[in-house]
């Protein structure tokens, strides 16, 4: 069994990590607005990962390279933010071992799985393993007691799930009998992300920047990805992709930039399970922004999903904000 990560005050809500001291002990509805924008912010630029990796899907940029410069390049995009703004990236021991964790679990491993289970799946399947990210947030958390039990979240996330199945359901299923295997494929890329979300929260190394976290993540990202790149694809340049590859990778670098610091930031200030419905958003978002760039139709489907993932995320900062106002009260009467 593994062992309980160590207690992490910056993970718990209404605790401000630069100073280590709660700041009323409650969690009400204003401190989630910056939580709540974030995450907005991250899911609606991360949706637009699906149709650029389309345009560089048009031009043959092999996955593993074009991982490895989209890393490299957002990782020296936010170093050269945080040498202007004195926010470089810690080089202890904890931030080291942080950075490690976070680039194989947020980045490699679903990048990796995807891109297996990209060849045998239908892209609609694929995205169905992202409603599972959320609940196996809250499992986790749950698991190493990081989160209490609360029906508004586990209904809002579970609402989530549902709209994204509106989504795509109608007009996906399995190719064959065989594809089940793949299914478990992408089903790591799902544990990953999730497990990615606890730690980022559990094992955050106190008094660090979010912009400092999520420029150590990139650049670890990029360096583990490079003896990958090497065997998989050759030393592969991104000039190498044209135009269109290179406008493609310098999309979703700076994709890269906002949703690894909303990442860092949003767990920070609420948790990893409010954090975990990224992945509704970003299937949303994803359709959205499919609609902009390839005028792709949204149907009514879409809209209902949209409807069940605003809901959702109601409930789910109803649940959050019960939570940490009961806490104070649980703890005053054991005392």
């Amino acid at each position: 069994m593994p062992a309980a990560p160590p207690e992490n005050k910056n993970a718990t809500q209404g605790v401000a990590p630069e100073t280590g001291t709660a700041d009323t002990g409650r969690l009400r509805g204003r401190a989630l607005v910056v939580p709540t924008l974030l995450l907005l912010l991250g899911g609606i630029a991360y949706g637009g990962i699906f149709s650029a990796n389309k345009l560089a899907a048009g031009v043959a940029f092999p996955v593993f390279a074009y991982t490895f410069w989209i890393a490299l390049f957002a990782g020296l995009a936010l170093l050269i933010v945080g040498a202007v703004t004195g926010k470089l990236p810690p080089m202890s021991r904890a931030h080291l071992l942080q950075y490690l964790r976070l680039a194989v679990l947020a980045l490699m491993l679903p990048v990796l799985a995807t891109a297996f289970a990209a060849r045998e799946l239908p892209a609609g399947v694929i995205t169905l393993v992202l409603t599972l990210v959320p609940g196996l947030t809250y499992l986790m958390s749950f698991a190493i007691r990081m989160e209490r039990f609360e029906a508004l979240s586990l209904a809002g996330l579970s609402l989530g799930a549902g709209g994204v199945l509106l989504i795509v359901l109608p007009d996906q299923a399995l190719p064959e009998a065989g594809a089940w295997v793949w299914m478990l494929v992408a089903l790591v890329a799902a544990i990953a992300a999730a497990g990615s979300n606890v730690v980022a929260a559990a094992y955050r190394p106190p008094k660090t920047d979010s912009l400092a976290l999520a420029c150590g993540i990139l650049l670890v990202g990029a360096l583990c990805m490079l003896p990958v790149m090497l065997i998989a694809d050759g030393p592969y340049l991104f000039t190498d992709a044209g135009w269109q590859g290179i406008g493609a990778m310098v999309w979703v670098a700076a994709i890269h930039c906002i949703t690894f610091y909303c990442f860092q930031e949003v767990t920070r200030r609420a948790g990893a399970v409010f954090f975990a419905q990224f992945n509704y958003l970003v299937v949303a978002a994803g359709i959205f922004w499919a609609l902009i760039l390839f005028d792709e139709l949204l149907s009514i489907w879409v809209w209902a999903a949209l409807a069940c993932m605003v809901v959702g995320i109601w409930l789910v900062n109803t649940g959050a904000r019960r939570r940490t106002v009961a806490a104070p009260r649980r703890a005053e009467g054991a005392s």
